[in-house]
């Protein structure tokens, strides 16, 4: 069952769906090297799974959600903030579904053991690598052998 099929399935009269954005910043990498694939080296880009270390939002400042709306339900919206709209509002749990943005620190000030650990995209990677891969290949960034 895909994400949206459950979270309608739980929550049928919802017409917005917040889903919490959280910062890896990009200058601390995973130290083992583990996922920096030798296939992805001239992609451009960013390898998100050598990104553990998440930054923990500071909820004292506006801090912006995705969003996944059901048109029906919605009249209007801002980037970040549906404006006018009918039936519920739901924040998706951490644990159901999140956004991994590699950028820039927000609290650039923060060591990596002021950082959360954060290793929950690995648990897909079986599936993500040859995906990504498979994808790589169809836009000419990798050959078939997998180098590019």
């Amino acid at each position: 069952m895909s994400l949206m099929d459950m979270l309608q399935q739980q929550h049928p009269n919802t017409g917005v769906y917040l889903i919490e954005n959280h910062i890896f910043p990009k200058k601390h990498f995973e130290p083992s090297g583990r996922f920096h694939l030798p296939q992805w080296n001239g992609v451009p880009g960013i390898n998100i799974l050598e990104h553990i270390y998440r930054e923990e939002p500071n909820r004292n400042i506006y801090h912006p959600h995705k969003m996944i709306v059901q048109p029906r339900f919605v009249e209007s919206t801002s980037v970040h903030e549906v404006l006018k709209y009918s039936g519920q509002r739901f924040k998706v749990p951490m644990d159901v579904c999140r956004i991994i943005h590699v950028r820039v620190a927000l609290q650039g000030s923060l060591t990596v053991k002021e950082l959360h650990e954060d290793k929950r995209l690995w648990d897909f990677q079986e599936k993500l690598i040859p995906n990504v891969d498979k994808a790589l290949r169809r836009v000419g960034l990798l050959s078939s052998e997998g180098h590019n």
